[in-house]
């Protein structure tokens, strides 16, 4: 029996040792597997960190070009105010020379037009 006990102590350690290989296996698959989800973990954080800095240049980049627009437009109202003023200015001295005119003839206008229906025959 020494023999049969010997070989079923030689199948356990033959046993043993291969669970504690299967175990080792586990184990490293495991912290492969813990790894891999850290790894994936960390390249979501850097994947986000970089998307975030994207955005946001492309934010400092569209802000940009709207302040430039804004620039743009404010400017051309400035122009159109100071064309409008100076519209305005010249129809206003325009108006101030027609009205003197105005003045100077009115007299001359209304001697013409008396002397025109004074002059004219009456045949009713």
């Amino acid at each position: 029996m020494s023999a049969s006990n010997s070989q079923g102590i030689h199948t356990l350690l033959e046993a043993e040792k291969e669970a504690s290989s299967i175990v080792a296996q586990a184990r490293e698959c495991k912290y492969l597997t813990a790894s891999f989800y850290a790894l994936k973990s960390i390249d979501r954080v850097r994947r986000l960190r970089d998307a975030r800095t994207e955005a946001a240049k492309d934010i400092s980049e569209l802000q940009a070009r709207k302040t430039s627009e804004l620039s743009a437009i404010q400017q051309k109202s400035v122009n159109q105010t100071e064309l409008t003023e100076s519209i305005q200015r010249d129809t206003d001295e325009r108006l101030v020379g027609i009205r003197s005119q105005f003045e100077q003839q009115k007299q001359q206008a209304v001697a013409k037009l008396v002397e025109a229906v004074s002059s004219a025959s009456h045949t009713w």
